[in-house]
């Protein structure tokens, strides 16, 4: 397994906030309240997904909910245990679709080194939004934001274009925050049913363009 170089940025210190809805908002140092990314960021398939819980029943979307939330959960703590240098068998024993999920993304895991931040909490003024994001760190040697995602069956590049603008929120973030503009936004995605992971990459500054545009739309509509 590899050893992964860290040099880490000092990040800022966030009170984060849970609602009665399940929607997140952040408080900054400042004390200013700011949504949180993948708040506004569902708001992108809100409406497929509506159309889709009434279609199956609010129980069967439920259980596939937790289902795929479960799973989420579990390969992000062990891919932060290895990006962290961490042993991951602890994580993996009892578990085969974490560990079916977890060596499937491994190889796009090891194409990542100096490493910037690991699941951080970021926040831009300018955007008046804060959120976690999973990594930034050195992608073939550029400077990304990296996202691990899994999903159940393989997703097209153009269906996922709500995690491309989560990523050029996280990266306006960082821009603001320490001075450097990321130069891509990479979405790792683990599939259950394929045998190989998939990976998206569009440059940063295409990632935040759509973020500005999707606000702006969401703006005009109030």
């Amino acid at each position: 397994m590899k050893t992964f170089v860290h040099d880490f940025v000092k990040l800022p210190i966030l009170q984060q906030v849970t609602q009665a809805d399940g929607k997140r908002h952040y408080v900054t140092p400042e004390g200013n309240h700011y949504q949180s990314v993948t708040t506004l960021t569902g708001q992108v398939k809100a409406a497929s997904i509506a159309k889709w819980r009434a279609k199956i029943g609010e129980a069967a979307a439920d259980k596939i909910s937790n289902r795929a939330k479960a799973r989420g959960t579990a390969l992000h703590n062990t891919i932060e245990n290895y990006l962290h240098n961490k042993p991951v068998n602890m994580l993996l024993e009892g578990d085969p679709l974490n560990k079916s999920m977890f060596y499937k993304i491994v190889p796009l895991l090891d194409r990542l080194d100096n490493l910037k931040v690991i699941e951080g909490q970021m926040y831009s003024d300018d955007l008046e939004l804060a959120g976690t994001t999973d990594c930034v760190a050195d992608y073939y040697d550029d400077l990304s934001i990296v996202d691990f995602k899994t999903a159940t069956r393989a997703k097209k590049k153009e269906d996922i274009d709500d995690y491309f603008m989560q990523g050029g929120a996280y990266g306006r973030m960082y821009e603001e925050l320490f001075g450097v503009t990321p130069e891509k936004v990479v979405i790792m995605l683990s599939v259950e049913d394929t045998p190989y992971p998939l990976v998206y990459i569009e440059p940063y500054e295409k990632c935040i363009k759509m973020l500005r545009e999707f606000m702006r739309n969401l703006a005009k509509a109030k």
